[in-house]
């Protein structure tokens, strides 16, 4: 399996002793704020409202839209022009402080009242108030502990930390260094990505991580596994075992082709493009085939994404779709496997070059609130024992690793 498949399954595990848990991804993840934000979710769906967490995030996100407010240099803000007219306005109503009311500069005040907010924010930013990052990580680890308090375990997964950790490594790093208060010994990290932890800035915490390597199938494992999808015929075994080199995806979408001879699987080629190519193939309804190739198309998929991106006929078949094992995701959106992905959409380019993105047209894909625009970002070449001219970018996933930070 790969290592975004063991991540699920080890939470599943976790909430079945009764454990409070959250995952986050590189579709939930462009900063900080939107980690918390996604975490906190996920554990007051289970454990009931995270009070002090959602009190810091809507004062950050205040400070942020007062921040990201319009001004000329000079001119106060149009929200502290407000405030000022209005405190003005009342000032002249009460008796003997008309003629102060009076003689006060509106703009004067306002401007005023600017620099006192923004000294405000300043020093909350050194105390490490609620209204910035730093506050928000501390009312998230109190979270933590009301929740460890009730519960045995909390586990918090992070998948694609090659992706993730761009954002969340230093961070990550100061949370278990306790810098935002004691973290509770019942706390479990767990880190999914192909890559090894950076060895100077995890050596305080070595001892605290344990590593799981996930390898490429043996030809053992791999004969169980086609042995186990009622593929038995030993050429066609021996035809996957070439094909895939043991890894899990592949070995998995032939086996879910069951090809009935060696013929079936042998090929020329791009090893992961033939592999994805067999499986689509294979699949004998034409309407669940065009589904399957479509809705390559969006970085992300949900049932309004689907509806947009697959043919008409193909209506009913979106909980066949999440079920196929290159998909994945949580709550209401889904993506491909980035591997699968990107060959399908490399197969409909050289097909019809013109037929996919006019086909979802005016369908933008669905992004999580406050997420930018990006593009999806693959894994890198990388040789190895590959035979020469095969495409291998889809090899890296092969050495990836989850890891477990235990309780401190």
């Amino acid at each position: 399996m790969g290592k975004s498949t063991l991540l699920r399954q080890w939470q599943e595990a976790a909430r079945r002793t009764d454990a409070v848990t959250a995952a986050v991804d590189e579709n939930d993840v462009h900063g900080v704020q939107q980690a918390l934000v996604e975490l906190a979710r996920q554990l007051a769906e289970q454990d009931g409202p995270c009070k002090d967490f959602d009190k810091a995030i809507e004062q950050l996100r205040r400070e942020q839209a007062a921040q990201a407010e319009p001004s000329v240099e000079g001119e106060a803000s149009v929200s502290s022009r407000v405030v000022a007219q209005a405190a003005l306005g009342a000032a002249s109503l009460v008796p003997g402080a008309g003629v102060v009311a009076a003689l006060a500069n509106p703009d004067t005040a306002a401007q005023g009242l600017d620099r006192l907010r923004s000294a405000s924010r300043a020093r909350g930013r050194r105390r490490g108030g609620l209204g910035d990052e730093s506050g928000l990580s501390r009312a998230f680890v109190a979270e933590l502990d009301r929740l460890c308090r009730r519960r045995q375990w909390v586990v918090l997964f992070f998948d694609t930390w090659e992706q993730t950790a761009q954002y969340l490594d230093g961070w990550l790093l100061r949370l278990l260094d306790e810098e935002f208060g004691p973290v509770p010994a019942n706390v479990i990290v767990v880190l999914a990505g192909r890559d090894e932890l950076a060895e100077r800035e995890w050596a305080p915490l070595r001892e605290q991580v344990a590593d799981v390597p996930l390898e490429v199938f043996t030809a053992t494992e791999t004969r169980s596994l086609l042995t186990s999808r009622g593929v038995a015929d030993p050429g066609v075994v021996e035809a996957v075992l070439q094909l895939s080199m043991g890894l899990p995806l592949l070995v998995e979408l032939l086996a879910l082709a069951r090809p009935q001879s060696a013929e079936d699987v042998d090929a020329s080629g791009d090893l992961a493009d033939v592999a994805v190519e067999r499986f689509v193939q294979w699949i004998t309804d034409p309407d669940k085939r065009e589904a399957v190739r479509a809705c390559a198309l969006p970085l992300q998929l949900n049932e309004d994404v689907f509806a947009a991106a697959a043919p008409p006929e193909a209506g009913g078949l979106w909980e066949w779709l999440c079920g196929q094992p290159f998909v994945s995701g949580r709550a209401d959106f889904r993506h491909y496997h980035s591997v699968v992905r990107a060959s399908m959409i490399r197969q409909q380019r050289a097909r019809s070059p013109s037929d996919g993105p006019q086909h979802i047209s005016g369908s933008p894909t669905p992004t999580p609130p406050g997420a930018p625009q990006s593009r999806k970002t693959f894994p890198r070449r990388n040789a190895g024992a590959i035979p020469s001219g095969a495409d291998t970018a889809w090899t890296r996933p092969t050495t990836a690793s989850a890891r477990t930070l235990l309780p401190i």
